[in-house]
């Protein structure tokens, strides 16, 4: 009955997509417009290119070291070996989907267990903290309000991975080094995921443009972060909710990423061969922490 219910209401999913796309042609050419322009000015500028340099750190070996100068924490806090310690920086500053992609990566070269992939993943893949000050923070007119949203958002993460620390198994995990250190392995490899990512971005916007139509107030002007973060967000800096409600959603938005950026999670997972489990709860569980925590010090920060 169940698997019933889930097929019927994806037929209707799907054919209201088909309709949507039949009927309202200019205004999904458009948005997959849009998308396109975040693939451009976001995602083969800035993500692709650390996503070459990701490759290289990880399989140098670098990724390793770097976390090794911050291994006791990340073990004792985390339950985290050198290497997932390593991801959980890279996460922090390549922005999503890069800690996906790491640990993919460590996995498949045999550096973390499937129990600390299945973890990590769900926890290293964040906004930049250049995103959240120059885009979110221009969203809310103050850089302060944007530096303070990066902040929380690595809170939030970090406390979700606190929380997730006795599931990461094995801590070390013998080198099998599968994939051998290569640059021209690395642009090929971040040139291929960053065309699934754009394909992401495009169809997500699509999504995102189709629900901010609704004839519906206030949802829809949520619902497109919930899909696509970037246009998502301006959508919602425009919703009209006040400032501190404003700031806090967009808050909540740039933690849980979206759906666009969940699928590219657990495209890289079911690759590498685990899963991302706890990928969706873990961005509730961020999302709900950043919204209250920045919606109680927003007094504090704009006084």
């Amino acid at each position: 009955m169940a698997k019933s219910l889930k097929y019927v209401f994806s037929v209707v999913l799907i054919t209201a997509f088909a309709a949507y796309l039949l009927f309202f042609g200019a205004q999904s050419k458009q948005d997959a417009a849009n998308g396109l322009s975040v693939c451009c000015n976001v995602i083969l500028t800035t993500v692709f290119p650390f996503s070459v340099a990701a490759q290289l750190l990880i399989t140098s070996g670098v990724c390793g070291r770097l976390g090794s100068l911050i291994k006791a924490p990340a073990s004792f806090l985390f339950g985290l070996s050198p290497a997932g310690a390593g991801v959980l920086l890279l996460g922090f500053a390549g922005g999503y989907p890069s800690g996906a992609a790491g640990a993919s990566e460590l996995y498949k070269r045999g550096e973390i267990s499937k129990d600390e992939a299945e973890v990590i993943i769900s926890y290293t893949n964040n906004a930049t903290p250049a995103f959240m000050i120059n885009f979110i923070g221009l969203l809310l007119y103050s850089s302060k309000l944007g530096l303070m949203c990066c902040i929380i958002n690595i809170f939030s993460a970090l406390l979700w991975a606190f929380l997730l620390r006795k599931k990461t198994g094995e801590r070390y995990v013998l080198h099998d080094n599968k994939s051998e250190f290569s640059f021209i392995s690395a642009v090929t490899s971040s040139a291929s995921s960053a065309v699934y990512v754009c394909a992401f971005v495009i169809v997500f916007s699509v999504i995102s443009g189709a629900f901010s139509r609704l004839p519906l107030p206030y949802i829809c002007k949520i619902l497109p972060s919930v899909f696509e973060i970037t246009t998502g967000a301006v959508i919602l800096s425009e919703a009209g909710f006040g400032a501190r409600i404003t700031a806090a959603a967009l808050c909540a938005a740039a933690s849980f990423s979206g759906l666009c950026v969940a699928s590219q999670v657990f495209s890289a997972a079911k690759n590498a061969g685990f899963s991302a489990k706890y990928y969706i709860p873990g961005k509730i569980f961020q999302a709900f922490v950043s919204f209250f925590a920045l919606y109680l010090i927003y007094p504090f920060i704009t006084y």
